[in-house]
C-alpha cells in the first residue's frame, strides 16, 4: 500500500484499524508518546472479561485491539463468536474482515490462497444473511476484482456485486468502480471516479483511502481536499492523521498541517490495521521539519525514527543527507 498503485492496493486502503489519538501537541519538543503495546491495551480489558464474561462491550473492545494490532489468531475466534451472539453488529463484522485480510497478508505463499478463501467465505456467509449488507457485497466485489483467476477471482461475479451496491450505497459504488477502472489500466476513469466517490463520502478513512488514490493518480490539489475534508469528519482518525502528514510530506506543501496531523497520530497508537506506522511518522515528520527549515528537529525527529527501527533505510538516509547539508 505504499508505492504502486494498483487495484489491490486501493482495496485495502480502506481496511484499516482504529487506535486512539490525543490532541495535538504545542511542538515535537513536548510530544508525549504513549505505551502502544498491545499486551497493556488488552490486558484491562481481559481482567473486566474475567470479572464479567458477559461484559460484551470489553469484549468488543477487545476485539477491537486485536484488530489494531493485527492479532489474527486471537481476534478471528473472538469475532467470530461476537458475530453469533449479535449477526447485526456492523463493527464486530468489519472488524473481522480487517483480520481476515490481515491473514492473507501474514501467510505465507502456500497459505495464502486458504487464507483468501477464509475471507471470501465469511463475505459471502454475511450477505446470504443479510442480502443488502453493504461490507459483505463491498467485500465480494473487491475480492473478485483482486484476486486472480488462480485463486478465484472472477470479473463476472465482480460485476454482479458492484450492480448490487449501487442502490445501496453510491459512495461505495464509485469506489468499486475506481477499483474496476484500475484492474482495467484506465486512469482516466479512476480519476472521475475517485473524485465522485470523494464528494459522496462521510467517513475519515474512507476519505482518506480515497485520498491515497488520487495522489499516486497525481491528482494532487483533489487529494489534499479530501484530506482536509476527512479530518473535519473525524480529527483523531489514525489513518487519516498519517495520510495526511505523508502528502505534505512528499508534496513538500501543507507543511503545517502535515505537522499538527503527525503530531497528533504520535500522541496516540500508531497501529493501523496491523501494522506499526510510528518509525515511518518520524521519518515523515523530519521530512517536514527540514522543508521548513527547522534542521534541529528534523535531525531529533530522524534519530527517533532510527531508535524505533534502527534499519529504516529512509530515515537512514534522511539523516545522512542533512549531516551532509552542515
Amino acid at each position: 500500500m505504499r508505492l504502486s498503485l494498483s487495484a489491490a492496493a486501493l482495496t485495502l486502503l480502506c481496511l484499516t484499524g482504529a487506535g486512539g489519538a490525543q490532541t495535538v501537541p504545542a511542538d515535537y519538543a513536548t510530544l508525549v508518546e504513549p505505551v502502544d503495546r498491545k499486551d497493556a491495551a488488552e490486558a484491562p480489558l481481559k481482567a473486566r472479561l474475567a470479572a464479567n464474561p458477559a461484559d460484551r462491550d470489553a469484549a468488543r473492545d477487545l476485539l477491537l485491539v486485536y484488530q489494531r494490532f493485527g492479532d489474527v489468531e486471537a481476534g478471528l475466534p473472538l469475532g467470530a463468536r461476537l458475530a453469533a451472539e449479535a449477526p447485526d453488529d456492523r463493527q464486530v463484522l468489519e472488524a473481522r474482515m480487517v483480520l481476515a485480510t490481515r491473514r492473507i497478508t501474514d501467510a505465507s505463499l502456500f497459505s495464502k490462497k486458504s487464507a483468501a478463501a477464509d475471507l471470501l467465505t465469511l463475505c459471502e456467509g454475511e450477505r446470504a444473511r443479510d442480502p443488502r449488507s453493504v461490507p459483505a457485497i463491498k467485500c465480494i466485489a473487491q475480492y473478485h476484482l483482486v484476486a486472480p483467476s488462480i485463486v478465484g477471482g472472477d470479473k463476472v461475479k465482480a460485476e454482479e456485486a458492484i450492480k448490487a451496491i449501487q442502490p445501496l450505497d453510491e459512495a461505495q459504488y464509485a469506489l468499486l468502480r475506481a477499483t474496476q477502472a484500475l484492474s482495467d489500466e484506465n486512469e482516466a476513469s479512476a480519476k472521475t471516479l475517485l473524485k465522485e466517490a470523494t464528494a459522496k463520502l462521510t467517513d475519515a478513512s474512507e476519505l482518506a483511502g480515497a485520498a491515497v488514490g488520487l495522489g499516486r493518480l497525481g491528482e494532487t490539489d483533489a487529494a489534499f481536499a479530501a484530506l482536509d475534508k476527512a479530518v473535519s469528519f473525524d480529527p483523531a482518525d489514525p489513518f487519516t492523521l498519517y495520510q495526511r502528514g505523508r502528502a505534505s510530506a512528499l508534496e513538500n506543501r501543507n507543511l503545517e498541517a502535515g505537522r499538527d496531523s503527525l503530531l497528533r497520530f504520535l500522541s496516540g497508537s500508531a497501529w493501523i490495521g496491523g501494522t506499526n506506522y510510528r518509525a515511518p511518522a518520524h521519518w515523515r515528520l523530519g521530512m517536514i521539519y527540514q522543508a521548513m527549515g527547522d534542521k534541529v528537529t528534523a535531525e531529533k525527529a530522524y534519530k527517533r525514527a532510527l531508535e524505533l527501527e534502527p534499519k529504516h533505510k529512509e530515515a537512514q538516509a534522511a539523516l545522512k543527507a542533512l549531516k551532509s547539508e552542515g
